[in-house]
């Protein structure tokens, strides 16, 4: 992606200026979502002011309905926002205020190049994008641009509330939440229900059938329990220079008695659905015997190899994985030590 031009980052910095003027965080809530409709592409950013604690200072935009989800769970608590996991599983945008010293260098030229000057601890703005799978990075153009609308939608919306021009919640139909969208040529306000994202479609099926038939006829026994995760390394990987940086996939199957690693694989960037499932696949395949039951720790995880399970005759199940979890220490252990 192209990255943000001059004008771009002026506009960005100048709207995040004004939005610290403005101090939303004194009047909304981390929970007090308003939703922006991206005036070309389609999909809405759910904004969401920080500084109503008095600890960080800013603005996140959680993009579609990844970013929808990863919202909610961070507000439900099944996310933590300090962790890894939960670095590696968000869909946002964010304008920060920090000290200089947590600005990258790209960070500082682009506003010496602007020529603007900050001063003071938790004075300098941070802009970044963050994907799951990816460490946190600078802004593309399309991200720089949008950002500056939602910045400066939420100052509107900040002074139509403090101007008793706007209620940010209807009291005739509690639920609904703000939404911006814009309609011929000007900024309209809309009012949906927050709804949590549906379920994914079903996960894309494995395609190699007649090597599952070949697997099912040299396995007639069903023994055991299997267990299967699919989890980002806690190690970000840069393939060449001012790439971003990823962290890369690992498949572990384990059984779930013994603990014993039945297959594993450190996948690259971004792998392909097809590349998750061959993990699994390639340990039935050089399994003696077919497990009974196949346990998986998420229903993403579940849709990923439902094809498979089904093909094979396998009960398929999400619920704990103590096996799983005993193999995952050690072998994120194993790979802290070697890095």
């Amino acid at each position: 992606m192209a990255e943000p031009s001059v004008e771009e980052w002026r506009d960005l910095h100048e709207a995040f200026k004004e939005y610290c003027r403005v101090k939303p965080w004194l009047l909304l809530a981390d929970d007090d979502v308003v939703a922006i409709e991206h005036p070309s592409k389609g999909y809405k950013g759910y904004c969401a002011a920080m500084g109503n604690a008095g600890m960080e200072f800013g603005l996140a935009v959680y993009l579609g309905d990844e970013g929808l989800a990863s919202y909610m769970s961070l507000m439900t608590g099944e996310i933590d926002p300090e962790s890894l996991s939960g670095i590696e599983s968000m869909r946002s945008l964010s304008a920060m205020l920090v000290d200089r010293e947590d600005l990258s260098n790209r960070d500082r030229a682009v506003i010496r190049d602007l020529g603007l000057r900050y001063r003071g601890r938790g004075r300098w703005p941070k802009f970044r994008s963050m994907v799951p799978g990816y460490a946190p990075w600078l802004l593309d153009s399309e991200e720089a641009v949008f950002l500056a609308v939602a910045l400066r939608k939420i100052v509107d919306v900040t002074s139509r509330v403090v101007g008793d021009e706007l209620d940010l919640y209807r009291e005739d139909e509690p639920g609904l939440v703000l939404t911006l969208v814009f309609r011929d040529g000007e900024w309209r306000d809309e009012w949906e229900i927050l709804r949590p994202p549906g379920p994914p479609e079903a996960g894309e099926g494995y395609p190699d059938l007649e090597r599952l038939e070949r697997i099912a006829r040299s396995g007639s026994n069903r023994l055991g329990t299997w267990e299967l995760s699919k989890f980002y390394l806690h190690t970000a990987f840069q393939e060449k220079r001012g790439d971003r940086p990823y962290f890369p996939m690992v498949v572990l199957v384990v059984d779930r008695v013994s603990s014993f690693v039945v297959g594993t694989s450190m996948l690259g960037e971004a792998p392909s659905a097809l590349e998750q499932q061959e993990v699994l696949v390639d340990a039935l395949d050089e399994a003696p015997e077919l497990p009974s039951e196949l346990v998986v720790d998420s229903a993403n995880t579940a849709r990923l190899v439902e094809s498979i399970a089904s093909a094979l005759e396998i009960e398929l199940s999400v619920g704990p994985t103590p096996g799983l979890d005993e193999a995952k220490a050690a072998l994120m252990g194993y790979m802290g030590d070697l890095l």
